[in-house]
């Protein structure tokens, strides 16, 4: 978790506020985590992993975080509370490989924490030396809930949040409503755009709320009752929650597929714009990034499951061809989509699909970009996936900017080789291989453990035929090696000269001749005595 870091009292707080102390204001947050004790005989908690965005486009990497959300026995009767789980690098390490291995289902994993303590920050202590593995199991409840839902109606609720300081954001709770649904005049919001990137498979729409508790539609007020100048996101998320929960009169989620926390500003622990649970309801945004359309698409792709998008360089979200990599930071500017990988994961796309695996050789495709799936009169594919046999595959797709692609970020109208794992199908880093232009080529050596190089080649970008929907050619081709020359046969023997130049080191000059067909060594020679021989 991000260690809390002091942060000096807002000089604009009210009187009240600003004569209280640190330790004051952040009292509250104690009363609610039972801290310093051992959790009860046969706890569990649900394993939940959050990404935390970096501010701006060059922001700093920021690593999956592991927490816990409590069983509500757990945390003085209050509900979805979540705390971080405290471990050693190994464990942590232990984490992150489950992750990845599909061993560790965020939101659905559960920790067997019974006897663990809760660390005087707050955080749920794995023993040091605990064998992860040991403790987790897999949720078999019939009645676990599928968040990852990404077709038909969206039910969401949009959470504006004021701490005991009257800090809030400025916007009032209908602009708030617009800057995400559109419900007044904002052309480019999370409802529109992900209409848009679905074709209208996906619509997000305001939850509906209990009488008397909407400020617009679709979002409601609450106040807590911490400070956010002097507490660590932890406390805030489950102050909000918590204060959700009362003014609702029942636990978040409830029937919202997801839930919005919007919040004035981070004090303690920031760097982030905002930040989402993976497989979950949960995102939350600080200062003005709640607004801005590429913030929002890219917290409810991970709702949705998605990892980040990583770029030729290797780091962890550079990949500018779709929203899981540091995405747009503009209120109107969001018409763009996901990376191949993640065109392949979605599910949107699923009837305009095609694969290439060993056993095909070699295959020519042609291709339109997503941009064109409604507008699609050859009914070609969006996306092509190299099926290597392991969990680790390729993905190719025609990167065309236009329509509800026209704001994309990098290499417009190439095609574009993004790699990710998990089949392809669930929660995995990707990284973008190649952008391709008409006439070049990728290369991968030894393809899939075939011992044979595999060819990607853009052979036409054709924006003539039609010029409302253009069309890739790409040409994959698993190549042959040559067979290995059979080895000369073996002869009967032969003279041969040697002729050995010494130069000013006859000392360290040396020969051996060896018989091929036998191995033998036949004779040698040196070292020398005498330069320039």
């Amino acid at each position: 978790p991000i260690a809390p870091t002091p942060a000096p009292v807002n000089p604009t707080l009210p009187p009240f506020c600003s004569t209280l102390s640190s330790s004051e204001l952040a009292i509250t947050s104690n009363l609610r985590n039972p801290t310093g004790r051992n959790l009860r005989a046969g706890s569990t908690c649900t394993i939940e992993v959050a990404t935390l965005l970096a501010i701006g486009p060059d922001g700093n990497d920021q690593e999956e975080t592991f927490d816990c959300r409590m069983e509500s026995s757990d945390m003085n009767g209050l509900s979805s509370q979540i705390l971080p789980i405290v471990a050693t690098k190994a464990q942590q390490k232990q984490l992150v490989k489950m992750l990845k291995k599909g061993e560790i289902i965020p939101g659905e994993t559960e920790l067997k924490i019974g006897g663990y303590s809760v660390s005087s920050n707050g955080g749920v202590s794995l023993p040091p030396g605990q064998n992860v593995a040991e403790s987790v199991r897999q949720n078999t409840k019939k009645n676990k809930r599928k968040l990852a839902v990404h077709t038909g109606d969206k039910p969401i609720l949009v959470v504006k949040v004021t701490d005991m300081c009257g800090l809030a954001r400025s916007e009032s709770p209908a602009q708030i409503g617009d800057d995400i649904f559109g419900t007044i005049n904002d052309p480019v919001n999370l409802k529109s755009q992900m209409s848009a990137c679905s074709f209208d498979q996906l619509n997000i729409i305001p939850a509906t709320l209990p009488q008397g508790t909407q400020a617009a539609p679709g979002v409601i007020e609450v106040t807590i009752d911490i400070s956010l100048t002097n507490n660590d996101r932890y406390a805030i998320h489950n102050a909000v929650t918590a204060a959700v929960n009362a003014k609702l009169g029942f636990n978040l989620p409830g029937d919202y597929q997801q839930v919005m926390y919007v919040i004035e500003k981070c004090y303690v622990g920031c760097g982030w714009a905002a930040y989402a649970y993976i497989n979950s309801w949960m995102s939350v945004y600080q200062s003005s990034y709640y607004k801005m359309t590429g913030v929002q698409m890219h917290e409810l792709g991970h709702n949705f499951g998605f990892a980040h998008s990583g770029g030729l360089d290797g780091q962890t979200y550079t990949d500018h061809t779709g929203l899981m990599g540091n995405p747009l930071y503009s209120d109107d500017i969001g018409k763009m989509c996901w990376n191949a990988a993640k065109t392949w994961q979605c599910g949107w796309y699923d009837d305009k699909k095609a694969t290439f695996d060993a056993s095909m050789g070699s295959k020519t495709f042609r291709l339109v970009g997503i941009a064109n799936y409604g507008n699609n009169p050859e009914n070609l594919p969006v996306v092509i996936k190299l099926e290597t046999g392991t969990s680790t595959d390729q993905f190719i797709n025609f990167n065309r900017a236009t329509g509800v692609n026209s704001q994309n970020d990098e290499a417009d109208d190439e095609v574009t080789i993004v790699e990710t794992g998990q089949n392809g199908e669930a929660y995995s880093q990707s990284y973008l291989k190649a952008t391709l232009l008409q006439g070049e080529s990728h290369q991968f050596s030894n393809w899939a453990g075939t011992g044979k190089p595999l060819t990607v080649t853009v052979t036409d970008i054709d924006q003539d035929t039609n010029p409302d929907v253009w069309t890739a050619t790409v040409s994959v081709f698993l190549e042959d090696l040559p067979p290995t020359p059979a080895p000369t046969p073996c002869t009967g023997g032969s003279d041969f000269k040697l002729t050995v130049n010494t130069d000013n080191y006859p000392g360290e000059t040396t020969w051996t001749l060896v018989n091929l067909c036998t191995n033998q060594e036949q004779s040698q020679g040196g070292p020398y005595q005498s330069s320039g021989t």
